[in-house]
C-alpha cells in the first residue's frame, strides 16, 4: 500500500469514526432535550466534537513548545521533570565534556 492510498484510509476512517461520534452524542442528547430539532442537535454535536479536536490540538502544540524551549534552555529532557533530580552520573558527564571543551579551545 503506497503512502498516499495508506493516509486517505486513516482519513476515512477518521472521518466515519467522527460521524458515529456526533451521531451517538446526537441520540443521547435527543432523549434529553425533544424539544430541540434533529439538525440543531447534529450541528451542536459536530461543533462539540470539532472544539474538542481543537482543544487537543491546541494542547499538543502547547506542550511540544515547552518541551523545546526547556531543551534549547540547556534542560536534559523534559520528562526528567517528573524526576526529583538529573540521572546518576550525568553532572560528571557534563564536567568531563566541559574539560574536554576546555583543553580543546586551549590548543
Amino acid at each position: 500500500m503506497s503512502t498516499r492510498s495508506g493516509k486517505l484510509v486513516f482519513l476515512g476512517k477518521l472521518l466515519v469514526a467522527a460521524v458515529a461520534i456526533v451521531a451517538l452524542v446526537a441520540v443521547a442528547a435527543r432523549q434529553l432535550v425533544p424539544s430541540v430539532t434533529l439538525g440543531e442537535l447534529l450541528v451542536y454535536s459536530a461543533a462539540g466534537v470539532i472544539g474538542a479536536m481543537a482543544l487537543i490540538i491546541l494542547a499538543a502544540i502547547c506542550s511540544l513548545q515547552f518541551s523545546q524551549f526547556i531543551l534549547r534552555a540547556g534542560g536534559t529532557d523534559p520528562q526528567w521533570f517528573w524526576f526529583q533530580s538529573e540521572p546518576k552520573g550525568l553532572v560528571a558527564l557534563r564536567e568531563q565534556q566541559a574539560e574536554g571543551k576546555g583543553a580543546r579551545d586551549e590548543s
